[in-house]
């Protein structure tokens, strides 16, 4: 008997699979009705639909069907909602690889990718403070970032596995960083490369990512194929051993910890030394960031790990 599961008479099973079964067909029906979905300008509603396809019918489902067996009718309707799901998702697919498709076009990448993202995204939706929303899904589809790989090297003591970082922090970052073209910014633990090609599409600067894993590295090499970004590279290699002696700019989504962070920061203080460097931080690297006596918080408050901070040289 599966965990918490208990004996179910047969009145109550027909009674709770026939409250379900309207249930989700009242919901895929609206979402079937509504042909705003089909429309392909129409990201925010389509990603909404999805949304409620996964978490309120198939996840739903899936879990009733762990705990009270095999339902016909409800796995009939499982079927229904992925054909609709499918379905919805090949129009974003196609509407990504037009987009992708009018940026290499461009002959001003930043301006159309600013304005792709205020006419499909807009504010957007933060669902959580601290989390992923509707932009991070258009980023990862124009960007053709699908499925994550498996890490292809283990990690060293002190690393952290790859989690990427909310595209609202990085359009907060060049925003706030005036990069230039005499610029060289690092993404230092770059994983999969959107942080990079973020930056390297929206300013005119020499982007550098530094990624460990070399599956990871190579998987944002080749979604950089596919977008006008000749001023980005990304380096297999440890942060700690990496050249980054050109760099003005840094960037650091808490790819570290411990004496390996310490290592990574004291390198950097090195070379600070030799010429101006801003340091970004997100995540709860920022809160060791803030203790150093070399760097100075920028703007009024406290240092915040929730948030995008920048330090500049003392």
């Amino acid at each position: 008997m599966a965990p918490h599961q208990r004996d179910w008479s047969r009145e109550e099973k027909i009674s709770m699979n026939n409250n379900v079964t309207e249930a989700i067909q009242g919901i895929l029906h609206t979402i079937a009705q509504n042909d705003l979905l089909l429309d392909r300008t129409r990201f925010a509603e389509r990603f909404d639909a999805l949304e409620t396809i996964e978490f309120q019918i198939l996840d739903r489902i899936e879990n009733i069907m762990y705990v009270h067996g095999h339902q016909t009718d409800l796995a009939l309707l499982y079927r229904r909602a992925v054909q609709r799901w499918e379905h919805l998702t090949n129009i974003n697919e196609r509407l990504f690889q037009c987009l992708r498709d009018a940026l290499v076009a461009s002959l001003n990448p930043a301006a159309t990718l600013r304005q792709q993202i205020s006419t499909y995204v807009g504010s957007g939706t933060v669902r959580d403070p601290v989390g992923y929303d509707d932009l991070d899904v258009f980023i990862n589809g124009v960007f053709g970032i699908d499925t994550e790989p498996e890490e292809t090297r283990p990690l060293r003591a002190g690393m952290i596995g790859y989690q990427a970082t909310p595209a609202r922090f990085i359009l907060d970052l060049v925003e706030r960083v005036p990069l230039g073209p005499d610029d060289i910014f690092y993404d230092l633990g770059s994983g999969l490369g959107r942080v990079a090609l973020l930056v390297a599409l929206l300013t005119s600067a020499q982007v550098r990512g530094i990624e460990y894993d070399p599956g990871h590295c190579a998987y944002a090499q080749r979604c950089a194929l596919h977008l006008p970004v000749p001023r980005v590279r990304f380096i297999n290699a440890d942060a700690r051993e990496a050249e980054v002696a050109d760099g003005t700019v840094f960037f650091m989504y808490t790819p570290f910890r411990g004496d390996l962070l310490q290592a990574v920061l004291d390198r950097l203080k090195r070379e600070a030394h030799r010429r101006p460097m801003t340091l970004a931080t997100y995540g709860p690297c920022t809160l060791d960031v803030a203790q150093l006596d070399w760097l100075a918080l920028q703007g009024a408050g406290e240092p915040d790990d929730r948030s995008l901070a920048l330090f500049r040289r003392r």
